[in-house]
């Protein structure tokens, strides 16, 4: 018997090259065309996003009534607050809806109010709010379509 020990036989170790992907060209700044397409397509989007919510806008409420409120403050550490008809309580109003795209006007009027000459002058008041409110509508509408055209750069 022999006290040198023999090695078994390994397979040579064969290196291979890294193999490194091709470097990405450098970004170039976009062309003043693509920033225009780019700037456009904000514009677009913002004027359709404008447009649904128009769409959506269609209709001015105008409410006038008389009832026993409570009085809520919505935030104690804020300003404001909201009434809201006690629990219970009769209500009297006078509601006038108009369509703003086909102009067509819808009252609603409770009984009392509309016979008890005690609410003829909020009737009046009432019916000058409706006024007010469609003026008021009509000049911020033209203006978010001025701002709309102004936006797209198109031409009235």
């Amino acid at each position: 018997m022999s006290d040198t020990a023999v090695a078994e036989p390994t397979a040579p170790v064969t290196q291979v090259p890294a193999v490194q992907a091709p470097a990405a060209p450098p970004a170039l700044p976009p062309s003043g065309a693509a920033v225009i397409q780019n700037e456009q397509g904000k514009a677009n989007s913002l004027l359709n996003t404008i447009a649904d919510k128009l769409e959506r806008l269609v209709t001015l409420t105008v409410v006038t009534a008389v009832a026993d409120i409570d009085v809520v403050q919505d935030d104690p550490n804020q300003i404001g607050f909201t009434c809201r008809p006690k629990s219970g309580a009769t209500i009297e109003a006078f509601q006038t809806q108009v369509n703003l795209v086909t102009g067509d006007i819808e009252n609603l009027i409770s009984r009392d109010f509309a016979t008890n000459t005690a609410y003829q002058s909020l009737t009046e008041f009432h019916l000058a709010q409706v006024t007010k409110s469609s003026d008021i509508v009509s000049t911020n509408l033209k203006a978010i379509r001025d701002l709309a055209v102004q936006i797209s750069g198109r031409s009235n």
